[in-house]
């Protein structure tokens, strides 16, 4: 993937830079929502639970978990969140002193994780397994079995609908000469309910204790306008890098990316000029 801030590289004037910051704007609460939604497929989380928040990242799952439950549960539960990036686990680890959780972050491999056979009686991915391991997931999910408890709870997400990728496929189409398109895509395979499913079997858990939902989840994501600018200037880029073409007509990408957002499903633009976007996902659960 081509740096687009990097010293060879050609960065159109008019680009939103692609700084963690603005990452996060243009992500605003999805991953808490993500993980929200994906909570809900499985029973509450009980007393004494023992969970590993999986890719925590910054700690969207580990966050939510501790708003859904009572008092009671939140001082006897334990959370080892895991990410493979030092600087996600630093975050996890700053978001769990400041908000007290019950919580400890490590940085470790998804794929090749150190903690003993039969550890948790919750593995939590959201929004890990289509982004980081390898082998589609597969040696991820291995992993995640081995270290559940029998009985143990496995919730795990991705992607069905992503309502920017036939925006910015259209804004590629229509504004570059050559035709190349987004090199950021919306992991396609990942659509279909069966693929995550089949995944998890692949991991060791039985077909019959392995269920996936499909789920609605919208996104409140701020002004329309920087949202869109956020959507061309983070996800619009070729493999190529961008070109001075792309420069030249970026106002035109941008728009055609608002026109064609306003045309997707559950979209809502509000009176105060913030917009509402549709996402779809898959949740798969499963019991060891």
């Amino acid at each position: 993937m081509a740096d687009p801030t990097g010293s060879a590289a050609f960065w159109p004037k008019q680009m939103i830079p692609p700084t963690p910051e603005n990452y996060k704007e243009l992500a605003r609460d999805s991953a808490e929502k993500l993980a929200a939604v994906s909570l809900e497929q499985i029973p509450a989380i009980p007393v004494g639970a023992i969970i590993h928040d999986n890719g925590c990242g910054a700690g969207a799952a580990t966050a939510t978990i501790m708003a859904s439950v009572s008092l009671e549960v939140a001082a006897s539960i334990k959370i080892t969140g895991t990410d493979l990036f030092k600087g996600a686990v630093e975050a996890y680890r700053a978001g769990a002193a400041s908000s007290s959780w019950p919580a400890e972050g490590l940085v470790m491999d998804a794929d090749s994780l150190s903690f003993p056979d039969e550890t948790f009686t919750h593995t939590i991915g959201n929004a890990m397994i289509f982004v980081g391991p390898r082998n589609d997931g597969v040696d991820a999910a291995k992993e995640m079995y081995r270290t559940l408890k029998p009985g143990g709870t496995l919730v795990l997400n991705c992607f069905a609908y992503v309502p920017v990728l036939e925006p910015i496929r259209e804004a590629s189409r229509a504004t570059r000469s050559t035709g190349a398109l987004p090199e950021w895509n919306s992991f396609e395979k990942w659509m279909d309910p069966a693929f995550i499913a089949n995944i998890v079997e692949a991991g060791g858990f039985e077909k019959g204790a392995v269920s996936v939902q499909q789920r609605e989840m919208f996104i409140n994501v701020g002004d329309f306008d920087r949202h869109a600018r956020l959507v061309w200037s983070m996800r619009g880029m070729p493999s190529a890098g961008w070109s001075k073409e792309d420069e030249e007509r970026w106002d035109e990408a941008v728009e055609i990316v608002k026109r064609e957002l306003q045309k997707t499903e559950g979209f809502r633009l509000l009176d105060d000029g913030t917009a509402v976007v549709r996402n779809l996902i898959n949740v798969a659960t499963a019991t060891k």
